[in-house]
């Protein structure tokens, strides 16, 4: 007579699939809306980074990426106008390259 494992050969298959699902969906809750920024909060932000940049200040970038805000902490090196973006040097002096309609908002440390 021959042994069967019956549906527990299935279940294996169907298992990882469903529990990918489930954690996309998870993601998929936790994400957010891109912020609308009016233009006075535009000048705050360039007004910042000017200021950043010309006494080498380390500043908080918020960076809104795939549905995430992300957090840089770093210091303006070079604002390009043409490919419109900056360039950010962290604490390990890895260059960042911005672009921006990535960014959010920024801080002072």
């Amino acid at each position: 007579m021959i042994k069967d494992r019956g549906t527990k050969k299935w279940v294996a298959l169907m298992l990882p699939e469903h529990v990918a699902a489930v954690k996309e969906e998870l993601l998929n809750e936790k994400k957010v809306k891109k912020p609308e920024l009016d233009q006075e909060k535009l000048n705050d932000i360039d007004l910042l980074i000017h200021e950043g940049m010309e006494y080498h200040l380390f500043l908080q970038f918020s960076l809104f990426k795939n549905g995430f805000i992300e957090i840089l902490i770093g210091r303006t090196v070079f604002i390009d106008y043409i490919k419109r973006e900056l360039r950010i040097e962290d604490q390990t002096n890895t260059i960042h390259y911005i672009p921006f309609h990535l960014l959010i908002d920024v801080e002072r440390l």
